[in-house]
Parts: structure tokens; C-alpha cells; sequence
């Protein structure tokens, strides 16, 4: 048996070409990479309608009901990059949907494609709960 350790005989592992990540600064994922897609472009805009549960079938409980509320809180009414969306983990589809995963439940958002950022859309978020 040889004395050496396996480690030496391995070659250094190669990173794989062509993937490109974006470092998340906001939120709980402070600093965790996340992997966004070339063509999720800075210059692409979408104003979020709506984040709904798609055709699932939802159980009432205070985990779904708050990650629901989470979600409808911080993205609708919100323009957004698609690069961002794909960043905070959201799957941009085509120009009127995206799916999010959050709370292990994938929400659907409506989206509606804007030329630029712009503010928030009037009566959502969370001023408008009060």
C-alpha cells in the first residue's frame, strides 16, 4: 500500500467554462452567488403584475401564507431587471411569466415588459396594506 495521500495524485479540479454568476448583496443571501444565464440582460426590464400560485393547490398554513405575502410584498408592482429577477432566483420564461421558488413552493409572477425602471406601481407593496 502506498503511503502517499490521494490528494497528490489527483489533478486540480478545473472550474467549468461558460458559467457566470452574479453576487447577490441583498437579503438573506448576502453574498451567495447565484447562477444567472447570458441572455438574462441588464437592459431587459419587467414590471411584476401579480405572484400567485399558479394552478397549485395551496394549504393554509402560516409558513405558505407568509412566504405568499413575502413574495407579493417585495415584487409586485416593482420593475425590475431580468437580470435581477434571475438573480434573486426567478426564472423569466417569456415576457408575461416567471417562476419563483421560495419556501420550496414555486410561485408564478405576471410579468409586463417596461422600457426602463420605474417606481413602484400605485396600491401594491407594503404601504398599501395599511
Amino acid at each position: 500500500m502506498s503511503s502517499q495521500p490521494l490528494a497528490q495524485n489527483r489533478e486540480p479540479e478545473v472550474e467549468p467554462e461558460g458559467q457566470e454568476s452574479y453576487i447577490v448583496s441583498e437579503g438573506k443571501k448576502r453574498g451567495a452567488t447565484r447562477d444567472v444565464r447570458p441572455e438574462a440582460a441588464y437592459d431587459r426590464y419587467y414590471t411584476v403584475l401579480r405572484v400567485h400560485p399558479g394552478d397549485a393547490i395551496l394549504t393554509h398554513n402560516w409558513h405558505t401564507n407568509q412566504v405568499l405575502e413575502h413574495a407579493r410584498s417585495n415584487f409586485e408592482g416593482v420593475t425590475f431587471a431580468m437580470r435581477t429577477l434571475e438573480a434573486w432566483g426567478a426564472r423569466v420564461e417569456n415576457d408575461r411569466r416567471a417562476y419563483y421558488t421560495a419556501g420550496g413552493r414555486i410561485w408564478v409572477m405576471d410579468l409586463e415588459p417596461s422600457a426602463a425602471k420605474k417606481p413602484r406601481l400605485p396600491g401594491t407593496g407594503p404601504a398599501a396594506k395599511k
